[in-house]
């Protein structure tokens, strides 16, 4: 080849690599923090492509220092992992939490509101499929309630409470912590009624206190009441169409598209746009995350409560096009 048409070609090359990195850094802002991951979810190398070198993941408790958001109020961080190659990865938002001091971040430059009870504008309601959670989470034997699944012991065939999460616009993910905080002091009564739904409950009240000190402590209700209240949500959840859905193709691949079809179908496009997919590596069925209004009492049909909601990031979360769904 002439060398002068190996010199083009390379000066097109890097004139191409110049546009490209340029449009990325117009679109993606700086971002300086970090990040904790409370899911084991993919970290890619290209959000575009879902590249994964190494099959890197992250793990759940561990603390990555955050680079980037791809664009202001985004779904996806640019995470520093120190022995991948190329250390530098994508993950989606919802599979930790972000501490920073960014205003881009808290979406509230007075951090201070982020923790104040009562001040929520909405809702989440966090379901687990419990199988699916087990099976792929990174629990460290912490979770007994997954021994017990794994051994045998007990069987969850239904929708389970993650967390009934308070939120607050300004705050972007990080509307928690509220105070005044009162220590969880659950009855006996209570905890025996929500152990179906929360089976963490048949052995400890460890992720229910955690949940009551971050979520709970934002709301007006007790935590008596605010259990009480959730685990009737997650009934209502797993009668509807999504657990329909779900318990109907235990131990299938299902695509996405198929689920939120379905979902529109028997809901209604509006209140379909209200729900969230979260997977485990991207392709393990883990949650279903539903978007409630603040007054959410007030509508007594699931699909009337989804309806009044605000709208989800989107219905495909951090997962895959093709999903398992765990038996």
């Amino acid at each position: 080849m002439p060398n002068n048409i190996r010199c083009l070609k390379v000066a097109l090359v890097l004139f191409v690599n110049v546009i490209l990195f340029s449009n990325f850094s117009q679109a993606a802002t700086k971002l300086d923090g970090t990040f904790i991951a409370t899911e084991q979810c993919p970290a890619y190398q290209s959000i575009k492509k879902k590249t994964n070198p190494g099959k890197i993941t992250t793990k759940i408790d561990a603390s990555y220092q955050t680079l980037a958001i791809n664009k202001p109020d985004g779904d996806w961080l640019q995470l520093r992992f120190e022995n991948a190659s190329p250390s530098v990865r994508w993950v989606n938002i919802n599979c930790g939490h972000l501490n920073s001091t960014s205003a881009i971040a808290t979406r509230n430059a007075n951090q201070s509101s982020c923790s104040i009870a009562n001040q929520q504008d909405s809702y989440v309601l966090a379901v687990s499929w419990q199988p699916g959670f087990c099976e792929h989470a990174n629990f460290k034997g912490n979770k007994p309630e997954c021994t017990a699944l794994d051994d045998g012991k007990i069987a969850i065939n239904h929708l389970t409470l993650h967390g009934l999460w308070p939120n607050k616009k300004s705050c972007g993910i990080n509307y928690g912590y509220c105070q005044p905080y009162k220590a969880m002091k659950l009855s006996d009564d209570t905890v025996a009624s929500i152990a179906q739904w929360m089976p963490n409950f048949h052995f400890q009240t460890d992720f229910g206190s955690y949940q009551w000190k971050k979520h709970g402590s934002c709301q007006h209700r007790s935590d008596d009441e605010y259990f009480i209240t959730a685990t009737k949500l997650v009934e209502q959840a797993d009668a509807s169409p999504i657990g329909t859905y779900i318990k109907q193709r235990i131990g299938q691949s299902i695509t996405v598209d198929d689920f939120k079809r379905y979902l529109t179908s028997q809901l209604g496009s509006k209140a379909a746009k209200r729900i969230q997919l979260s997977c485990a590596k991207g392709k393990y069925l883990q949650e279903v995350r539903i978007q409630l209004p603040r007054d959410f009492e007030q509508y007594p049909s699931f699909s009337e409560k989804l309806n009044a909601a605000p709208l989800a990031r989107s219905f495909k979360g951090n997962c895959h096009s093709r999903i398992h769904v765990e038996d």
